[in-house]
C-alpha cells in the first residue's frame, strides 16, 4: 500500500487575492510528500514560509522544496523585497534567486501587491 501511495501525484495549490476594500489574503494547500517522515511539517502551514499576507503590502503563496522555503522564510522574504522594489514580478524573481542561492532548493511563488499588481517567478520548469 505504501508503494501505491508514493506513486500518487500530489501538488501545491496557492492563491493570492485583493478585495474591493483593499484587504489581501493568501492561501497555500499542499499535496504533501509521499513517504515523508512521521511528524514532518512542510512550509505550507508555516506563516511566513509558504504563505504570507499583509494588507498594507501584499500577499504571497509559495511552492517547491519545503525545507529550502522554510530555511529562507520565502513568503515573508518576498514581501520584504517588495518593500524595497515596488514591482511584484521583480520582487518574486529576487526571492526565487534567494531560494536557490541561500536555501539551496527550487520552487516558485506568486504575489499581489496592495495596488493589485501581480508577479510570479520560478526556478523550476512548469
Amino acid at each position: 500500500q505504501r508503494r501505491r501511495l508514493e506513486s500518487i501525484q500530489a501538488g501545491t495549490v496557492g492563491a493570492v487575492a485583493l478585495d474591493r476594500r483593499g484587504l489581501i489574503a493568501a492561501a497555500t494547500s499542499t499535496g504533501g510528500i509521499p513517504g515523508k517522515l512521521p511528524g514532518r511539517v512542510g512550509d505550507s502551514p508555516l506563516i511566513g514560509c509558504g504563505t504570507y499576507a499583509e494588507s498594507t503590502l501584499g500577499g504571497v503563496s509559495c511552492t517547491g522544496d519545503g525545507e529550502a522555503i522554510i530555511r529562507v522564510v520565502l513568503a515573508r522574504r518576498a514581501l520584504d523585497i517588495l518593500k524595497a522594489t515596488p514591482e511584484p514580478r521583480h520582487a518574486c524573481q529576487v526571492a526565487v534567486d534567494v531560494l536557490v542561492e541561500e536555501g539551496r532548493g527550487g520552487g516558485g511563488l506568486i504575489c499581489i501587491d496592495w495596488k493589485g499588481q501581480v508577479g510570479w517567478a520560478q526556478s523550476t520548469s512548469l
